[in-house]
C-alpha cells in the first residue's frame, strides 16, 4: 500500500509541475460558488413586476372606484338642467291650453258699412231673436287683396344683364347700377294698395278716386271695379254699384265676389229668387269662401226656411271656420228652430270672438234668457 501511495503522490506533484507551463486561458476554471440569494431576489422582483403589469385583477378595484366616482358630478349637473326644462314644458302646455279658447284676434274687423249700420240697430229685448241681430250677418265682398310689387334686387339686376364690375377693375371703383323703371303693373299695384288703405281708414271718397284712376288706365282691373261697386252701394247708389259688378262679369265671368255682391243688391231690392241664384253661383265658384254662405242663409231665414239655412252653413261649420258672423248666423238659426242647447253653444262661441257692440249686448241678453229658461 505504501508503494501505491507513493506513486499517486508523485503523479500529483508531476501534474502540478505540468500545469505551471500551461497558458492561463487554457487552464481549467476554478469553480465559484453561485450567489443563490441574489439571484432569487432578482427573480422575485421581476415576477412581481410582470404580475402587477399584466394581471387585471390588481386594477379592477381601482378602476371601478374611479368609474363610480366620475358620474357623481355630471349626475348633479343633469338634475339641475332637467328641472328648468320641465318648468318650460308646463308653461308651454298652459300656452297651448290658452290657444284652444277663441281669442279676439280672430275677429274680422273689415265689415261693410251696411253690416255695421244694421248691427247698431240691434234690439236689447230678448224675445224673440232680434231681427237686427239677424241682419248683422250679411256682408259685402271687397277685392281687398294687397298687391306686392316685386322689388328690384342686385341679384335680379345682374340677371337682366345690367352693369357688372369685372375682376380687373380696382376695388375702389364703385358699383354702378342702372335704376330699374317701374312697370305699368307695378305702378297700378302700388296705387291699388294705397286705395285699399284709404278704404280701411274710412276715406271712401278718396279711395273711389284712386280706383277710378286705376280703371282709367286698366279697364279690366276687376278688383278695382269690385271695390268701386262696394263703395257705391255703401253710399246708397245701388244702380251704379250693380253696373260695376256686371262690368266685372264682362271681363271675368268666374269672379265669385261679383255674384255675391249682385245677390246682395237683389236681396235688398226684394228679388229673393234671383238673389238666391247669385249666392249659389258664388258658392259654386268658390266653395272655400264664407260670405256667400252667410248671405244665402240670411236670405233663407227671411223666408222662414230655417232647415235650408242650417244646411247651407253646415259646410263652413264642418271646416271649423272661426268667424263671428258665421257663428252668430248658425246660433240664430238654431234658436229659431227651437234647438236651445245648440243655440246656446254657438252664441257662446260668438261672444268669445265678438268685440263690445250693441249686437253683442243683445246676444248676451238673449243667452241669459235661454239659460234662465232652461233652469226652470
Amino acid at each position: 500500500m505504501s508503494i501505491i501511495h507513493d506513486a499517486l503522490k508523485k503523479a500529483q506533484e508531476q501534474r502540478k509541475k505540468d500545469a505551471a507551463g500551461i497558458p492561463y486561458s487554457n487552464q481549467p476554471e476554478v469553480k465559484k460558488k453561485p450567489r443563490f440569494a441574489l439571484i432569487a431576489v432578482v427573480a422575485l422582483l421581476a415576477a412581481a413586476v410582470v404580475v402587477y403589469l399584466y394581471v387585471p385583477a390588481f386594477h379592477r378595484q381601482k378602476a371601478s372606484s374611479v368609474s363610480q366616482a366620475k358620474p357623481s358630478l355630471p349626475a348633479q349637473t343633469v338634475a339641475a338642467n332637467v328641472k328648468p326644462v320641465q318648468e318650460l314644458d308646463r308653461k308651454e302646455s298652459k300656452t297651448d291650453e290658452g290657444l284652444t279658447a277663441p281669442t279676439k284676434t280672430d275677429t274680422k274687423e273689415n265689415r261693410s258699412p251696411a253690416g255695421k249700420t244694421a248691427a247698431r240697430k240691434a234690439e236689447k229685448a230678448a224675445l224673440p231673436v232680434p231681427g237686427a241681430v239677424q241682419a248683422a250677418s250679411r256682408s259685402w265682398q271687397t277685392g281687398d287683396v294687397l298687391r306686392v310689387a316685386a322689388p328690384v334686387s342686385a341679384k335680379g339686376s345682374k340677371a337682366r344683364g345690367e352693369y357688372r364690375r369685372s375682376v380687373e377693375e380696382p376695388a375702389e371703383e364703385p358699383i354702378r347700377r342702372t335704376p330699374a323703371r317701374k312697370t305699368e303693373d307695378e305702378r297700378i299695384d302700388a296705387q291699388y294698395n294705397e286705395a285699399l288703405n284709404a278704404v280701411k281708414s274710412g276715406r271712401n271718397r278718396e279711395a273711389q278716386r284712386m280706383f277710378l284712376a286705376i280703371v282709367a288706365r286698366k279697364p279690366d282691373h276687376v278688383e278695382s271695379l269690385n271695390n268701386l261697386g262696394v263703395i257705391s252701394a255703401s253710399l246708397g247708389n245701388k244702380k251704379e254699384a250693380l253696373a260695376y259688378f256686371k262690368k266685372i262679369l264682362e271681363y271675368r265671368a268666374d269672379y265669385p265676389k261679383a255674384y255675391n255682391n249682385i245677390g246682395l243688391i237683389m236681396m235688398s231690392e226684394g228679388d229673393k229668387v234671383l238673389a238666391e241664384e247669385y249666392f249659389r253661383k258664388a258658392i259654386s265658384l268658390d266653395p272655400q269662401g264664407l260670405e256667400p254662405y252667410i248671405n244665402l242663409s240670411a236670405l233663407l231665414r227671411t223666408q222662414g226656411r230655417f232647415q235650408d239655412a242650417a244646411n247651407v252653413l253646415e259646410e263652413p261649420i264642418k271646416r271649423n271656420v272661426r268667424d263671428q258672423l258665421l257663428l252668430l248666423s248658425y246660433a240664430i238659426i238654431k234658436d229659431n228652430m227651437g234647438q236651445t242647447a245648440e243655440a246656446i253653444t254657438y252664441y257662446r262661441q260668438y261672444l268669445a270672438l265678438a268685440r263690445p257692440s250693441d249686437v253683442r249686448n243683445g246676444v248676451i241678453e238673449r243667452l241669459k234668457y235661454l239659460e234662465d229658461r232652461g233652469k226652470k
